[in-house]
C-alpha cells in the first residue's frame, strides 16, 4: 500500500511541476507577443516614412529606406519646409529623414519631415 501511495505522490508531483513549467512558458510567450507588437509599433521611421513616398519621389532616392538618416529637431517657423499650412508642429520636436537623392548636386537630396509619434509626414524640406 505505501508503494502505491509513493508512486500517486510522485505522479501529482510531475504532473504539478509540468504545469508550472508550461504555464511559465506560455507566460514568457504572450510576454514576447506583445514585446513583438510594441517592436512593430515602433517600426524604424525611415521605413515607415519611405512607405508614405510616391513611386515617382522613391525613384529619385539613391538606394532605399535604410540609406536615409534620421535626426531630430524642433520645427520653427524659419525652417524650410513646405506642408499645406499646418502650423501645429511649430516649436515641437519632429523628424527630419534626409534620403540621398540623385539630383543632389542640382536641387539637393530629399528632406522629409515626420511626426515623432505617428511618423506621418507632415511636410518636405524645401530645395534649391
Amino acid at each position: 500500500m505505501k508503494k502505491y501511495i509513493i508512486i500517486i505522490i510522485a505522479v501529482v508531483t510531475l504532473v504539478a511541476l509540468g504545469l508550472f513549467y508550461f504555464l511559465n512558458q506560455t507566460e514568457k510567450t504572450t510576454n514576447k507577443d506583445r514585446s513583438g507588437t510594441t517592436e512593430t509599433a515602433k517600426k524604424d521611421v525611415r521605413e515607415v516614412v519611405w512607405r508614405q513616398l510616391s513611386e515617382k519621389q522613391k525613384s529619385e532616392i539613391v538606394g532605399t529606406w535604410e540609406d536615409g538618416k534620421v535626426s531630430k529637431t524642433t520645427l520653427s517657423e524659419g525652417n524650410a519646409i513646405s506642408r499645406v499650412g499646418d502650423k501645429s508642429y511649430v516649436g515641437q520636436g519632429v523628424y527630419l529623414i534626409n534620403f540621398p537623392s540623385k539630383l543632389n548636386a542640382t536641387i539637393g537630396d530629399v528632406i522629409i519631415y515626420a511626426d515623432v509619434k505617428t511618423y506621418n509626414i507632415i511636410g518636405y524640406g524645401l530645395r534649391d
